[in-house]
């Protein structure tokens, strides 16, 4: 796959007429909020829309927001009301109208209002800022286009293979990201060629049932003495994989304090605390984006985002999704993808 030209995509964007402001950051972890973004940079491309980003008050940082961590892919905007008006697509209406009926209450329909308030006072706003209608983070439709053709940029392909190009695009890791992801490579002593995995602790069982090491690990197949490189968030999951196949080298960047991730929790640690845990976590996907072998869950987000860039692999796999079926239950939301992850585990 060839990559896509950085210069010759920001010259396309800014070509656009209208524009789009995306901001990123809002209310869920790291690559929940890239998979959002990424698709509002589909929908841009689609429709011949200027994509612009908001990321000041990220939760992911320290105030910088992208570029603490990546390279500027597109002009970002700084106008502080993109923190109180520009968020998250909300909840159709008619799941609206559902939940009103299983709850016994007109609660939801007041919250959608209260969103639908905002989303029109965040948009004079911005007309008084930029002179224009602009389109927000929630205005991405749930159902992004299938097929792209952009022949300014060489694209004609469906919705994984541009997604893949956008993403590779915009990963692009800051000069300093690339020093700490060599450090990290000589401590553990990572060798050139390696298997990944991703284990998923803490709270995400709230939203599905949690799969243990053991299962995804034998998903790979691995000989006696291959070394694996753990991408989890719980170091007792390390332990237990370890115990559990010592005949492979595993190795990890989780640390021994870590003992799940909450997300609640980790928007309230110092941003030190969360510039280093995040740093672990890019610099782990990173090299999970060049391991030999990789197995993750559909329902977890680093695993969703490896396996949408590496989705022509045949050595990159779901443990609790068949292959072929596995393009399409990526584009569905969380919760449809539980329902896949429990049919198959």
């Amino acid at each position: 796959m060839e990559p896509l030209d950085l210069t010759s995509y920001q010259k396309l964007n800014e070509s656009f007429r209208r524009r789009m402001v995306c901001r990123i950051g809002i209310d869920c972890g790291f690559f929940i909020e890239m998979n959002y973004m990424l698709n509002a940079m589909l929908y841009c491309l689609a429709h011949r829309i200027k994509f612009q980003l908001y990321s000041d008050d990220a939760n992911f940082g320290t105030g910088v927001g992208w570029t603490e961590y990546f390279l500027p892919f597109c002009e970002e905007v700084h106008e502080p009301f993109h923190q109180k008006y520009n968020f998250h697509r909300s909840s159709p209406w008619r799941h609206i109208l559902r939940l009103c009926i299983v709850q016994k209450t007109l609660g939801p329909v007041a919250w959608k209002v209260k969103k639908n308030l905002k989303t029109f006072v965040g948009r004079l706003k911005a007309f008084g800022a930029y002179g224009e209608y602009v389109l927000f983070a929630q205005d991405v439709p749930a159902e992004v286009p299938q097929m792209y053709y952009v022949p300014e940029l060489g694209i004609d392909d469906d919705y994984m293979g541009t997604y893949a190009l956008i993403a590779r695009m915009v990963w692009r890791l800051q000069p300093d990201m690339l020093k700490q992801r060599e450090a990290y490579r000589k401590k553990i002593s990572l060798p050139s060629v390696f298997s990944g995995v991703q284990i998923r602790g803490g709270d995400k069982v709230s939203e599905t049932r949690l799969i243990d090491g053991t299962t995804i690990i034998q998903k790979l197949n691995l000989r006696g003495g291959e070394c694996l490189f753990v991408l989890t968030d719980d170091y007792r999951q390390f332990l237990k994989a370890r115990e559990t196949f010592p005949q492979f080298r595993l190795l990890t960047l989780c640390q021994e304090s870590e003992m799940g991730y909450y997300h609640k929790q980790f928007c309230q640690e110092d941003l030190q605390s969360k510039k280093k845990a995040i740093s672990r976590l890019i610099i782990s996907v990173d090299l999970l984006l060049s391991c030999k072998s990789f197995v993750g869950s559909i329902t977890t987000g680093p695993s969703v985002f490896v396996m949408k860039m590496r989705h022509e692999d045949p050595k990159v796999q779901a443990v609790d999704c068949p292959k072929e079926e596995l393009p399409s239950a990526l584009q569905k939301p969380i919760y449809v993808r539980s329902v896949i992850s429990m049919r198959n585990v």
